[in-house]
């Protein structure tokens, strides 16, 4: 872009937390030059944002669009919300390394691999930054390696500790990672194989990632109320032990009266240790039904537990009807394998529409005849809980959501892909809280964490990531069942100074970038 833009006469807020003001913003060459008042030009083309909200575009600390931003670039399901970054590569799972055995290996990255026809051209992690770097967007991509997929790469679904060379392997990837542009690593504590490693293995890659100034990215073992606070505590040592800056993901309670997120989040409150959190404003997540599984199951690696549900189908339904918040009314399938039969069923009408009387051996029978190929959308937060995660200060906004365009059909995805953004907004907004704070929020606090040079911030010089809204009008549209409508109150989005994002609708172009970090 050379000639100038301005968007004149908005209310801008620049993503510091300073108060408002309205002004004109000057950009030019994909960066903000100038704000301040009357400095339209005759020459210069104008956007008149009289009456709207201009701020930095949000940055989306933690999602899954590893493999949709190849499937689906232009990205409408992150642009119509105002987002303009993402960090992908959470939850351990990472596209990269490949490994052996690449049906294997799809196995472990289950729940981010739902573009099944996207073919992976790539098998190291320069190859698929390269793949990356030729395929532009719309939105900037911030990668992480996943730990998963590191130690798969070295191990494969072994649950035995690793060996001294085996973590020295593993450590030394999470360095060739780092030396390529990741700007770090996220540990899955809940997904085969990445749940069988110990404390040495996790203290020294976090120790590689302190050194290195690198973020540490974790979903914890439990978020129920039996293991919520055991699993803030680990992640607490971690960075207590490593001097790392941790990001707890999608910080939540499930099957809680409330008592163990008071613990938990006095706890990380109390903390000396450099750790914050990201959340969503939802009352579901959306995993693999593996997850179901108690840990000693789980952590077998899916081709190992389809052995066990094939030899006991009625033992691994006795475990799933005795598991943790296990209901199959609020239990509602997202994906079985490529066939669209029983997308958007409740578990409970799956049974019901097979002539099966028990929803826990219709689970089961499922994961067999998909080779363990199951997402499902699950209810278990408190909306009290919810929304009082999303106020504290050291939260960020994060969708766990994925780039998609608006006729996705290879799943049913979870409305936060969608809709995080304005839905949190709104909730934040209705609450009292300022909006210099929810823009932070959104904004320059996730490029603070994550080290964003030139991101986050309305000032000279920073890169002309914008997003143009009304304040009043900010809501998600999207339901569980309806989930690719698109919300209300964002105007415009532009990312390096172009439009994603005009008048409500995407305009196909694609300025957004691989963002590679540099080394120290």
């Amino acid at each position: 872009m050379n000639q100038r833009l301005v968007l004149a006469g908005g209310t801008v807020v620049d993503g510091t937390g300073s108060p408002s003001s309205r002004e004109d913003l000057v950009l030019e060459n994909g960066l903000v030059v100038e704000r301040g008042v009357g400095l339209a030009k005759q020459t210069d083309e104008i956007l008149d944002c009289a009456g709207l909200i201009v701020a930095p575009g949000f940055i989306d600390i933690h999602s899954h669009s590893d493999l949709t931003r190849i499937a689906y670039p232009d990205a409408a399901t992150r642009v119509v919300q105002g987002i303009t970054t993402e960090v992908i590569g959470n939850c351990g799972l990472s596209p990269s390394p490949v490994g052996p055995n690449i049906s294997e290996f799809r196995s472990t990255i289950g729940p981010i691999d739902i573009v099944p026809h996207q073919e992976l051209t790539w098998t190291s992690m320069g190859e698929y930054l390269d793949v990356l770097d030729h395929t532009h967007g719309a939105t900037n991509l911030v990668p992480l390696i996943g730990h998963g997929s590191l130690r798969y790469a070295v191990m494969g679904f072994s649950q035995d500790s690793a060996t001294y060379r085996e973590r020295e392997r593993i450590v030394g990837l999470l360095r060739e990672a780092l030396d390529l542009g990741f700007w770090g690593m996220s540990f899955g504590f809940m997904y085969a194989p990445a749940e069988s490693s110990d404390l040495r293995e996790v203290d020294a890659l976090a120790q590689e990632l302190s050194s290195a100034r690198a973020l540490m990215s974790v979903h914890m073992r439990a978020y129920d109320s039996a293991g919520l606070v055991e699993a803030v505590k680990e992640v607490l040592g971690i960075a207590e032990r490593s001097g790392v800056a941790a990001e707890i993901s999608h910080l939540r309670s499930i099957f809680d009266d409330g008592s163990a997120l008071d613990e938990a989040l006095g706890l990380i409150t109390a903390s000396s240790a450099d750790v914050a959190a990201d959340a969503y404003p939802y009352i579901a997540g959306h995993t693999t039904m593996l997850q179901m599984f108690p840990r000693e199951i789980r952590s077998k690696g899916t081709p190992n537990i389809l052995a066990l549900l094939a030899s006991d189908p009625e033992h691994g339904a006795t475990v799933l009807r005795n598991a943790v918040g296990f209901n199959s009314d609020h239990i509602r399938i997202a994906k079985a394998g490529d066939s669209t039969e029983v997308t958007g069923l409740t578990l409970t009408d799956v049974a019901r529409t097979r002539n099966e009387t028990d929803p826990a051996m219709a689970a089961v029978n499922l994961l067999l005849a998909n080779d363990g190929n199951v997402d499902i959308i699950i209810i278990g937060s408190r909306p009290e809980d919810a929304a009082r995660v999303l106020r504290e200060p050291f939260v960020m906004i994060g969708s766990d959501g994925v780039s998609l365009s608006l006729d996705h059909r290879a799943n049913l995805p979870h409305p936060r892909s969608i809709g995080t953004f304005p839905r949190a907004f709104r909730e934040l907004s209705d609450s009292g809280m300022p909006i210099e704070s929810i823009i932070h929020k959104m904004t320059a606090k996730a490029a603070d964490r994550i080290g964003l040079p030139g991101r986050g911030r309305i000032i000279p010089g920073s890169v002309a990531d914008i997003v143009v809204f009304g304040a009043e009008q900010m809501a998600d549209q999207a339901t569980y069942v309806e989930p690719l409508v698109a919300p209300t109150g964002v105007h415009h989005v532009l990312v390096s100074g172009r439009f994603v994002l005009l008048n409500h609708k995407p305009t196909g172009l694609r300025p957004g970038m691989l963002l590679r970090k540099p080394r120290l």
